[in-house]
């Protein structure tokens, strides 16, 4: 059985990264050959090898460079020794490499060349299409300043004219104590025949005291301050099972549940300097007429307060307010700015954003920017 020598002698060297082998003992019958590797199936694409061919020529006639025959070798992987080949065994003939010439590629046939320019440098400026300018790049939006977070929108409160009690309530507490917080397990008085079901959420309410206003020493109604939030866990016929998802305060057996609103906080773009030397806008004005849950009689930039400046004044959400105190006949003095958080009818609560003075109830409030 004549086993073929895989590359020239004078290549030897440059055809395997080994010595030369001596040829392989273990030949086995193979179909109709004998060879020591285990070929896979020859398909309709494969090479049979003959007595006489080696990587090296085989390469040269593939590729068209004898170099590069661990190409042949490396699509044909069962040959374990480079220099030992058996007629009979299939091999994969790989693709010829895609050599790119210094020059670059040439066109393709699907781009055909760029029409040659005109020597009439007049005709062909008149000929050529107009270049639309590049469009400037959008500006990037601005960044928007959040003036209220959580816990100013839900830990804040509002002035009812007349307080009509709500009529779920929190009837009990899991646990034997006070006042409960988050996570904290409470049972309420009413259930599914009163529309209570699992998954329903509350806001947990409390009447704090009555609001008389400052400077006229009128009853302006009942300041209500928001609690918490609480998930019915599961409903019974007249009672149910909820959960308190957060707390600004102790939660109490007495509470009123209304239901949940998600509530918005007021941004902007800029907000407007404290200017002393600011004249009136002209636009509504009225008072801070209290001091919101902790009843302040003294407030500052982030406290919230409520101004008898409501819906009938055209202010929403947002709106700014400045905060100042008359002076006599001397000019007024500014003491800071405020954003409305909520517009309850007549009244509205607002959050003192810029402070330059301590701000009491009965200080004086203009609408600035509505």
């Amino acid at each position: 059985l004549a086993g073929v020598q895989g590359a020239r002698a004078a290549d030897a060297k440059a055809a395997s990264s080994s010595e030369s082998t001596r040829p392989p003992k273990n030949l086995k019958l193979v179909g109709d050959h004998w060879t020591p590797w285990d070929p896979p199936q020859a398909t309709a694409d494969s090479y049979t090898i003959v007595k006489g061919d080696n990587f090296w020529d085989l390469s040269g006639k593939w590729l068209g460079n004898s170099y590069l025959w661990p190409q042949v070798w490396d699509q044909n992987r069962y040959v374990l020794d480079s220099h030992w080949i058996y007629p009979g065994d299939p091999l994969m003939v790989p693709a010829k490499p895609n050599v790119v010439p210094p020059e670059g590629p040439p066109p393709s046939a699907e781009q055909p060349p760029p029409p040659q320019q005109p020597e009439d440098n007049a005709a062909a400026t008149a000929a050529a299409p107009p270049v639309e300018a590049p469009r400037p790049a959008a500006a990037p939006k601005p960044a928007m300043i959040q003036l209220a977070d959580a816990h100013d929108l839900y830990c804040s409160g509002w002035i009812e004219p007349k307080h009509d009690p709500a009529a779920l309530v929190i009837a009990g507490a899991e646990l034997e104590k006070v006042g409960n917080a988050t996570q904290d397990v409470l049972y309420l008085n009413q259930g599914r025949n009163q529309g209570v079901n699992a998954g329903n959420e509350y806001l947990s309410v409390r009447p704090d005291h009555k609001v008389v206003h400052p400077r006229t020493s009128e009853k302006l109604g009942v300041f209500v301050q928001r609690i918490g939030h609480l998930r019915v866990l599961c409903a019974q016929d007249d009672t149910a099972i909820a959960v308190v998802l957060s707390a600004c305060e102790d939660v109490r057996v007495g509470d009123e549940l209304l239901p949940w609103k998600d509530m918005q906080g007021p941004a902007m773009e800029k907000l407007p300097a404290v200017d002393r030397c600011m004249q009136p806008s002209g636009l509504a004005q009225g008072y801070v007429v209290d001091g919101g849950s902790d009843r302040l009689h003294a407030a500052g930039a982030g406290h919230v307060v409520n101004s008898d400046i409501g819906a009938a004044a055209g202010i929403r959400p947002g709106s700014i307010l400045t905060i100042y105190s008359d002076n006599g006949d001397l000019p007024r003095k500014v003491l800071g700015e405020g954003v409305v958080l909520t517009v309850d009818g007549d009244t509205s609560a607002v959050k003192i954003v810029q402070s330059a003075r301590e701000v009491h109830p009965g200080d004086r409030v203009e609408v600035l920017q509505q």
